[in-house]
């Protein structure tokens, strides 16, 4: 009697079938990643793959630096394109946000990868005092009238304060100074302990200290004192911030009359630059955020773009103020604001599907006096709402003058064109190609550079010119845009010569080589595929498989010669199949071999790269090589329906058929799924299932195949 399997893990399961489908659009082949970003110029919602011209999709922490790089332009050399090795996916086209701070400041991301708990963001104060201390010796080793035995014992103790292991018993300190700057010491260890009052009481007496470095610290300290007790009771377990509610308002208070006390005391001393920064962090801590809104447009002004400071000012003003239910009403409220302004501008002209932006036409229209002073900058406001409200694009022509030709760009300017060549896209303006063509030659090689040249693949692709893309000299280089259009839309001459175009990586070539041969297999171009083997070299891997195949740097190419053929069922080499399928289409064993080749070597639920499904996404049109693919589950159901079909192979698609559904319940044999619906559509009804098992059972109870199937699913 057959035993129908349930599942309580079928909603997990669905989950599973549809790990692979791609965000934005886009769907890379079985790729482990959390993202991919969606192949196409425009990004009208939050795209995780962030671009280099300033827009609605990105990351509001790459506008905010892209523009704080546009107001004090960066001349430094032009980098060449940059891979984040977290997320391959990308390319050089599109960057994350800790991908951008590494292309940028490659030094201080390798600086921030050191050992230690630190570098795990598990610092300890010992571990975060790291700096003070060098600080305070730096001022011991100036300090007169310090005998050099105090002076190596105070540098002792400070390496143990705040570690909970100061033994101020046995310190050998005689000196005035040395008596003051272990004063010093034991007030800090009370800091560090939470015990604010002792500290306070400690710092106060310090203040008039003969050395000036205990006597302007000890003035200082309690702003740090104020700003840790405020928040003392307000970090949770997690040690997350657990909401201004919780904050001692009264510890906030003290800490914003210690930063007065500090700066009139000495308004040019060492804590003076930290003190102002501190201001920020007390308006944060006590709601003031349109005093914070100010500080922030002050410094979008006035920090330089190419210093990573630029970084983490966004990182701040992302976290305190833009990501706040009411960033927007909070900006909007002040006069003087342009440059925050227009991030919050952005971030609310994004949209998702048919859906209409928050910010109107009559809103940003009512804001032009606020940028009299960044005219480009409101144009870029004004032909971003238009182009992503879906309004008429010659308006945004009009709006944005063509600057294409310039020698260089800022990101502002940058992001200007580039708004201008999708705009000319929208309208099929025939010089669009040239428009591209003339923005190659100032744009960026990190970052620009690629996005031009997508939009530049992207008019050839929707004329039907795709063999300017791969054609010799072509302005068209990065990898990453000409690999999806060979898995997309190349026909066989197009991959044949890309396989034999030794200017171009390894990489690249292999996907043409593995391409070629897949589609020739899938599609039915079977007499083919002995002459396209030849272009396989002998020592081409077939190791890493296809799991991760858009992201692995070898591509597995080598499988069309040393894959597997069979395991039970007698299977010649795949070029021998394919020999025999081109002259007989037909042939049952044939069929059954090659759908043992695709169960062997992994392809089932394996995809190239499948284009979004909007006209304007990389690697969407029709594809240069005829016909559907074929399908393991395709292969069965023909055989299953014929009749005549030799007893030996029908059993063996009756049992293939049956085992495409186990153990998950979900057809095995097709896919990926893009959608729930795609998987829905692929499956057999149960009834099927348990016809196919019920045949085998009965018609064919002999074979092996029958004997060894227990269970239909």
């Amino acid at each position: 009697m057959a035993f129908h399997r349930k599942h309580p893990v079928a909603a997990a399961l669905v989950t599973l079938a549809l790990s692979a489908i791609g965000l934005g659009g886009t769907l890379w082949a079985c790729a482990d990643s959390s993202c991919s970003p969606g192949w196409q110029l425009a990004s009208p919602d939050y795209d995780c793959g962030g671009r280099a011209a300033i827009s609605p999709g990105n990351d509001t922490r790459i506008n905010i630096l892209l523009l704080m790089r546009s107001l004090r332009p960066v001349d430094g050399p032009r980098k060449g394109a940059a891979t984040d090795m977290n997320n391959p996916q990308f390319g050089g086209t599109f960057m994350t946000w800790p991908g951008l701070r590494a292309a940028f400041w490659p030094e201080a991301a390798r600086d921030s990868q050191g050992d230690g708990a630190a570098a795990n963001g598990h610092a300890t104060d010992c571990a975060a005092s790291a700096e003070a201390t060098a600080a305070f010796n730096a001022a011991l080793a100036v300090e007169t009238g310090l005998p050099e035995a105090e002076r190596t014992e105070l540098a002792r103790l400070r390496a143990q304060t705040g570690c909970g292991t100061a033994d101020w018993g046995n310190a050998a300190i005689s000196s005035r100074p040395g008596r003051e700057y272990l004063s010093y010491l034991k007030a800090a260890e009370a800091f560090h302990k939470g015990d604010w009052q002792v500290a306070r009481d400690s710092f106060v007496p310090l203040t008039r200290a003969r050395s000036q470095w205990v006597a302007e610290t000890a003035k200082y300290m309690p702003i740090r004192i104020g700003l840790r007790a405020a928040v003392a009771q307000a970090v949770d377990e997690y040690g997350d911030f657990a909401g201004p509610e919780k904050v001692d308002r009264a510890a906030v208070a003290e800490a914003g009359n210690a930063i007065s006390a500090y700066l009139k005391a000495y308004p040019r001393g060492r804590y003076a630059a930290s003190a102002e920064g501190l201001m920020r962090r007390v308006a944060w801590l006590s709601g003031d955020m349109a005093a914070l809104a100010r500080s922030y447009e002050k410094l979008l002004a006035t920090v330089p773009g190419d210093d990573e400071a630029a970084a983490d000012l966004a990182e701040e003003i992302d976290i305190k103020l833009l990501e706040r239910q009411d960033a927007s009403r909070i900006i909007g409220s002040q006069n003087g604001t342009p440059l925050l302004l227009a991030v919050a501008d952005l971030k609310r002209m994004r949209r998702q599907g048919a859906d209409p932006a928050v910010l109107s036409a009559a809103e940003l229209a009512a804001q032009k006096s606020q940028f009299t002073a960044h005219a480009d900058l409101y144009g870029l406001l004004q032909a971003s709402r238009l182009y992503y409200a879906g309004d008429d694009p010659k308006a945004i022509l009009a709006l944005l003058p063509d600057a294409a030709r310039s020698s260089r760009f800022t990101p502002l300017a940058f992001s200007r064109q580039m708004l201008r060549g999708m705009a000319l896209g929208r309208t099929r303006d025939p010089n669009e190609a040239g428009f591209w063509r003339d923005l190659l030659r100032g744009a960026n090689p990190l970052y620009e550079r690629p996005l031009v040249e997508m939009g530049l693949a992207l008019r050839w692709q929707r004329d039907g010119r795709l063999e300017q893309v791969f054609a010799p000299g072509s302005p068209v280089t990065d990898s990453m845009t000409r690999t999806i259009l060979l898995q997309t839309l190349a026909s066989p001459s197009i991959l044949r010569a890309a396989a034999n175009d030794r200017t171009r990586p390894v990489r690249e070539r292999d996907v043409a080589r593995f391409t070629l041969l897949y589609k020739d297999l899938t599609r039915g171009a079977f007499g083919d595929f002995t002459g396209d083997l030849t272009l396989v070299p002998a020592s081409a891997g077939s190791e890493g498989g296809l799991w991760d195949f858009s992201q692995q740097d070898m591509i597995p190419v080598g499988l069309f010669r040393k894959g597997r053929w069979s395991d039970g069922f007698p299977c010649p080499s795949i070029a021998q199949t394919a020999a025999t399928l081109a002259h007989a289409p037909a042939n049952a064993k044939a069929r059954l071999c090659l759908g043992d080749f695709y169960r062997l070597n992994g392809f089932d639920g394996f995809s190239l790269f499948k284009a979004g499904g909007d006209r304007f996404s990389l690697g969407n049109g029709p594809d240069g090589f005829s016909g559907r693919p074929l399908s393991r589950a395709d292969i069965y159901a023909a055989i299953i329906a014929d009749k005549g079909a030799a007893a030996e192979d029908r059993a063996y698609a009756l049992y293939r058929a049956v085992m495409c559904y186990a153990p998950s319940g979900f057809n095995g044999c097709t896919g990926p799924y893009r959608s729930y619906e795609e998987l829905e559509a692929a499956q057999a009804p149960q009834a099927d299932r348990k016809a196919w098992f019920t045949e085998l059972k009965q018609r064919y109870p002999d074979s092996r195949w029958a004997k060894s199937l227990r269970y239909y699913w």
